[in-house]
């Protein structure tokens, strides 16, 4: 029988800069605060620099990865990139930079892509150029961005006094883009800090941290979910950790409304699992549960739509049609989780019953159910 505890989390937070770049400290101090607050993981991307590329590695338990932000020659289409080891050239175009990524077998993920404000002293920066294809995840999530448009829309001194809790929820037209992507293929959706330790003047007369690496490692945070260990060896941990995330097994958490860890949403029939991220055809029997550490609205969406939602910390929704689900986890009118998709398929060969917007078993990724379950 499939036990849901068995699976192994890492929590992390990706996109944090350094003296690299835009960032107020160094990877040393930060690495330091990671360990402090116990994560598992931390990526650094300071922009058009690999410069500390050396920093990758184990630290005790914290996994270290660095990769760099990649910006288009007017500064925007900003692209997260792991796994290569040489900062690609600055006038490509961001087709250009996707598919190159993707040939040396890197990874990248879009950055803050649908920011917007009206704030002169720090533009907003989106992602434009959505005929691109090939990227392999998008942040959802981008708490450097929400705060930014907080301070934009005139609450300025609420949101320096209090940088986390004010966050509410991913911007809703990313998650209506990830919903409709995500019929066509695997795309993993991660939450990302984006921290640079900014010092800003506030009224005009005194300094302040508005945003500490402190607030930013407790902020929003990603979890991954494998089903062995990650190896000891570097190389080996690392090539599995991006291999976890193109199959999107993982989830999305603000630790602001609470320690995440524990959450789990899977799909189950007598025989058959498959644990978030993963594929299972549809069938009678067929049921999504969902297990949260604390009470919570959990709230099911199925191709980016609302189908239902129940008050607790566990819950079973039946999944008698084909489509991509997920969940989210409010508390206090807040979001606290994002969990990445569930594709329920219909088996090759089949007809679909007349439901359009349904993915099939062909999709990138496993065809076959996931896993079974041992009676």
């Amino acid at each position: 029988m499939f036990d849901p505890d068995k699976l192994h989390e890492y929590v992390g937070v990706f996109h944090i800069h350094t003296t690299d770049s835009d960032g107020t400290k160094d990877h040393d101090y930060i690495i330091n605060l990671a360990q402090k607050y116990n994560l598992d993981f931390i990526t650094f991307n300071d922009h058009m620099t690999l410069a500390h590329k050396d920093k990758e590695g184990w630290y005790g338990k914290l996994l270290v990865l660095v990769g760099y932000e990649h910006e288009d020659p007017e500064g925007k289409n900003h692209y997260l990139i792991f796994g290569v080891d040489k900062v690609l050239p600055a006038d490509m175009t961001p087709a250009e930079y996707v598919r190159r990524t993707r040939q040396v077998g890197g990874f990248g993920i879009i950055a803050h892509p649908d920011e917007r404000r009206d704030f002169p002293k720090f533009p907003p920066l989106p992602w434009t150029d959505w005929s691109v294809r090939g990227f392999d995840g998008i942040e959802i999530w981008n708490h450097m961005s929400a705060w930014l448009e907080g301070i934009a829309q005139g609450n300025k001194l609420k949101y320096l006094l209090n940088p986390r809790k004010l966050l509410s929820a991913p911007p809703p037209d990313t998650l209506r883009r990830w919903d409709k992507i995500s019929l066509r293929r695997r795309v993993v959706g991660i939450g990302s800090a984006d921290a640079h330790g900014f010092r800003l003047k506030i009224l005009g007369i005194f300094w302040r941290t508005v945003f500490p690496y402190k607030v930013e490692l407790n902020s929003i945070r990603t979890h991954i979910l494998t089903k062995r260990e990650l190896p000891k060896d570097f190389a080996a941990a690392k090539e599995k950790f991006f291999r976890t995330l193109r199959q999107c097994r993982a989830f999305i958490s603000n630790h602001r409304w609470g320690d995440a860890r524990g959450f789990r949403f899977w799909a189950q029939t007598p025989s058959r699992y498959a644990i978030v991220g993963d594929s299972i055809n549809v069938n009678s029997k067929l049921a999504l549960f969902v297990k949260a550490p604390q009470e919570a609205e959990i709230v099911l969406i199925r191709n980016g739509e609302r189908v239902s939602s129940v008050q607790g910390s566990s819950a079973k929704f039946p999944a008698k049609r084909p489509g991509v689900y997920r969940v989210e986890l409010w508390r206090e009118g807040k979001v606290w989780i994002v969990s990445n998709h569930i594709r329920v398929t219909v088996p090759r060969g089949s007809r679909n019953g007349g439901k359009t917007n349904s993915p099939s078993t062909n999709s990138r990724g496993r065809g076959k159910n996931a896993g079974r379950s041992r009676k």
